[in-house]
């Protein structure tokens, strides 16, 4: 079973293009990067859409809104479809994304798990969701 795991970007990032995991200053990115366990992660951006934690991007401005959200559905629906499960892990970020990534799932017919809370809450039970 190929799994993906989610999260959502982060306000903060630093200010040169770099790998997206490293882009974004948020610890709820950098702590799924760490505990993916050889799962393929990808960034939920208002920008990019899904993009692989490890692609280099350029630093944005952009907030997810209803409207950005229904614009990159059919993008993130693409490139979830190689994938059997999706694991978002939630920490915190704004309900916005939560649903984007809801709605891409269902349209798509994929399996999708949420996870966690604010402050890295049950960070460490990721881990039982990425395992097939």
């Amino acid at each position: 079973m190929k799994t993906l795991v989610v999260t959502a970007c982060g306000a903060k990032k630093n200010s040169e293009p770099m790998e997206a995991y490293k882009l974004y200053k948020s610890s709820r990115v950098k702590a799924v990067y760490n505990r993916r366990r050889g799962c393929d992660m990808a960034i939920l951006s208002a920008k990019y859409g899904l993009v692989d934690a490890n692609d280099v991007i350029e630093p944005y401005d952009k907030k997810m809104t209803e409207e950005s959200m229904n614009e990159i559905i059919p993008f993130i629906i693409e490139k979830i479809k190689k994938y059997d499960k999706i694991v978002y892990y939630k920490g915190g970020s704004n309900k916005l994304y939560l649903n984007c990534i809801e709605k891409a799932c269902f349209n798509a017919k994929k399996k999708l798990i949420t996870v966690g809370y604010a402050n890295l809450g049950d960070i460490n039970k990721l881990s039982k969701f990425l395992e097939d």
